[in-house]
């Protein structure tokens, strides 16, 4: 199966360098967001500004603030970083030509491929669903995102072992894999956020540490991407 057809620079950058920028670019935008974010949690509408323990980052996207007031600033960061983010499926729709001549590692980097780009997407579309005006469909693909990603991540890591990428650039990948399969189980079976403040605060820690890894492991990722790809071009002076 023959993916798109592009030259080596363009593979590069697709696969090594937008990895790079993404996250430290969304990093940066909920930093800012949160500077901007009035103020309340889903339990507390009186609190002021915005509380890691106590917020979910999508409540920055929100049209208004969980205290009642408007949120442009906020969610125009916040939103507008997540959407972007959805450039990270072209990566994925070009990573599986770094793997090969095994023909095994590329259909296991193909399966993960095909699972991670609607992940991606998924992902992407939060930042055009505030969970204030379209509650359902907003937590459809923040849910869905989470699960899309724990087997993509799986096949994508077994591939890239198979080609002998050096172990601390999967280490990352691997402890994130763990923590993600364990946010899902949690998700479906024992959230409860709106439960109480030890619930609520429980719930957003728990996020933030998965999307800090996700962030931390998209890194990693474009470091086993760049090891792929050198390796390609020094097979293709062969």
């Amino acid at each position: 199966m023959k993916l798109i057809e592009i030259d080596e620079s363009t593979l590069n950058f697709w696969v090594v360098t937008i990895p790079r920028i993404l996250p430290a670019l969304f990093l940066g935008c909920v930093f800012i967001s949160i500077q901007f974010y009035p103020g309340g949690n889903l339990i507390d509408p009186d609190q002021p500004g915005f509380d890691l323990t106590k917020n979910f980052l999508s409540e920055l996207g929100g049209y208004k603030s969980q205290s009642g007031q408007q949120n442009f600033f906020s969610a125009f960061f916040f939103n507008g970083s997540v959407f972007t983010f959805g450039l990270l499926s072209v990566t994925f729709l070009f990573a599986p030509k770094l793997f090969g001549p095994d023909k095994a590692s590329y259909l296991l980097a193909l399966g993960g491929a095909i699972i991670m780009v609607p992940g991606v997407i998924m992902f992407a579309l939060v930042g055009l669903t505030p969970h204030d005006l379209y509650r359902d469909e907003h937590i459809f693909v923040a849910t869905n995102a989470f699960r899309c990603i724990v087997p993509s991540t799986l096949l994508i890591l077994i591939a890239m072992h198979r080609e002998n990428i050096p172990l601390q650039y999967l280490v990352v990948g691997w402890i994130f894999l763990a923590i993600n399969t364990s946010y899902v189980i949690f998700q479906a079976g024992f959230e409860n956020p709106s439960g109480g403040i030890a619930s609520l605060t429980v719930s957003a820690i728990f996020q933030k540490v998965i999307i800090l890894l996700a962030m931390i492991n998209m890194i990693s990722f474009s470091k086993a991407f760049e090891y792929l790809h050198e390796k390609r071009e020094r097979f293709s002076f062969l």
